[in-house]
């Protein structure tokens, strides 16, 4: 709705709340304003949200005529619910020209749909859930307002398709924070790890929001399974009338459908439901949001955007050609954080570190930095290249280390991370979470995070099931009487059926199919001349490991080039 009305007031300069920069409407509505057609009517605009104090947004306070000026009130409706109102005082003799009704109201709308997904973004930040990637005021995001808008009054579930990362996740937060369900539950569930009944997630999830990502992963059997039973816990698949036990929004890592009027699941009762399908943009079609992208991530891994952002870091982040979603460029942007000291990150850092960023042109591209790299210590400076090799060595090495308690091979890694591979030489077989490893390393839990994957190849509950599959191979063919079960649960697993699926994902086999070779190997006749030589014996059962461990290695690789993840 749009009023005409006097102008009697100021607006304030005192901010309305403590947010940081990324997160506060200031920014983007100001962007808003100066690239909508309403630019050159207007001379100052204030937001006014409900229960805040008003907010001078672009203009200076006198700037206006000594006469009397218009106001235009526009409000901010998102969802059928009332934000708050953006008030625009005109300029004496605007010319306003036909289209000015229509070009205020779109303003309204994406000025209503920004300050929603800010509210949303908030909320991300302070639940932990990762760095707000639903920032930005390009077309692509303003599109994405409108499908959550859409999505808040509609009852089909939603298929969000493009990508499993936290651009999925955080928009699935945007439609049940603004559907209302801000006091309902908003449970989150990884279909490919989890061992969780979908009846539990859905009676967790009653009342609100259930969000479910990897649910292409698996067998075709086994994603008919899945769906199957939450057909039982939800409700029928083709209710529309909103009246199932939650609201269901899944993950897709398709951009598109093959055919745009199919359903995104194809078996079962859920391909003959109607679903709300939302394309989540890449990081590649809006790359005018990626200098706040950066921000963003500088400030919520505890780097001030303030101090470390350059125009060069802006530059090559803006200008590169990111293959995915933003987790990349927070993996990215958050690494050179870590490992520069606490200084602007200037083009030799980015040269170093990434220096896939700047593509051909190398190092010619200069801007105002330090003259060269800078780091914090001795721990995270570049090693020297008789030690390169060293971080080089595959992860079966740093298992076998940290089983035989061999210290002496974690002199040449980060402090940090030789503090916690020294906890796990004791503690492997224990529950242990990332945050107990951080304290026990005196890093945060980021930077041990980023030390596992960097030095060793893996994140630290992968490389924490290698350490504990190793060792249990190790019981099994020690103690070919043992239980099984005995066996998982000496190496730290609790449930039996996770620690067959990990082992089958790390060695490539069941635990039962390992002794079952190992048994045949043993039983193969020997020469008659070397039978009863205990040290060929023991060679012949030293090569089997190694080709096991090889084998392992294998299996890992696979993993590791589709892309999976601890």
């Amino acid at each position: 709705m749009i009023r005409t009305e006097a102008a009697d007031s100021e607006p304030s300069r005192a901010p309305h709340r403590s947010v940081v920069p990324y997160l506060s409407e200031l920014a983007e509505i100001r962007r808003l304003l100066e690239r909508s057609a309403c630019r050159h009517w207007w001379e100052v605009a204030s937001l006014e949200l409900f229960g805040q104090q008003p907010l001078l947004v672009g203009g200076a306070v006198g700037r206006s005529a000594p006469h009397m000026q218009l106001s235009v009130v526009l409000a901010l409706e998102f969802s059928r619910r009332q934000l708050g109102a953006l008030r625009l005082q005109l300029l004496p003799h605007p010319v306003m020209g036909p289209g000015y009704e229509s070009a205020l109201t779109e303003l309204a709308f994406q000025c209503a749909g920004t300050v929603q997904r800010l509210a949303s973004q908030r909320w991300v930040v302070q639940a932990q859930l990762g760095a707000p990637c639903l920032i930005g005021s390009s077309p692509a995001m303003l599109a994405l307002d409108r499908h959550i808008e859409e999505s808040c009054v509609d009852t089909r579930p939603v298929a969000l398709l493009g990508t499993s990362g936290n651009e999925a996740l955080q928009t699935a937060v945007a439609i049940h924070h603004a559907g209302g369900g801000a006091g309902q539950a908003f449970v989150t569930v990884d279909c490919a790890t989890t061992l969780e009944s979908p009846w539990r997630w859905v009676d967790r999830a009653r009342g609100g929001t259930l969000f479910l990502c990897n649910t292409d992963s698996g067998t075709r059997a086994d994603q008919e399974h899945l769906w199957l039973q939450l057909e039982q816990a939800i409700g029928p698949a083709t209710q529309m009338d909103g009246n199932r036990a939650c609201r269901l929004v899944i993950a897709l890592k398709a951009q598109h459908l093959p055919d745009p009027n199919s359903s995104p699941i194809p078996h079962g009762a859920w391909s003959r439901c109607a679903w709300k399908v939302i394309p989540l943009p890449p990081l590649s079609q809006h790359p005018e949001d990626i200098p706040v992208l950066v921000r963003a991530v500088l400030d919520y891994h505890g780097h001030s955007a303030e101090h470390r952002m350059t125009d060069a870091l802006q530059h090559w982040c803006t200008n590169y050609t990111w293959p995915g979603n933003a987790s990349q460029l927070e993996w990215t942007v958050a690494r050179m954080a870590v490992l520069t000291a606490n200084t602007p990150i200037g083009a030799s850092d980015i040269s170093l570190l990434s220096p896939r960023l700047l593509g051909d042109a190398g190092t010619a591209y200069t801007l105002a930095e330090p003259q060269a790299p800078r780091y914090e210590n001795h721990d995270t400076a570049p090693l020297p290249d008789s030690l390169t090799t060293v971080l080089e060595r595959p992860v079966e090495h740093w298992v076998r280390c940290v089983l035989e308690h061999d210290t002496q091979a974690f002199a040449h890694l980060h402090a940090g991370l030789a503090r916690a591979l020294q906890y796990l030489c004791r503690q492997f077989h224990e529950s242990i979470s990332a945050e107990q490893l951080a304290d026990q390393a005196h890093v945060s839990v980021s930077h041990l995070r980023f030390l596992f994957r960097d030095s060793l190849g893996l994140p630290f509950k992968l490389f924490l099931q290698h350490v504990r599959i190793a060792h249990a191979k190790r019981l099994l063919l020690a103690s070919p009487q043992r239980r099984i079960t005995d066996v998982a649960l000496s190496v730290g697993f609790s449930d039996f059926s996770h620690f067959q699926k990990c082992f089958r994902l790390i060695t490539g086999q069941t635990p039962g199919d390992l002794r079952r070779a190992w048994a045949l190997q043993g039983s193969r006749p020997a020469s008659r001349d070397t039978s009863d030589r205990p040290e060929l014996q023991v060679r012949k059962q030293r090569d089997f490991v190694a080709q096991l461990t090889l084998n392992s290695a294998f299996h890992s690789d696979c993993r590791a080039s589709t892309g999976g993840d601890g």
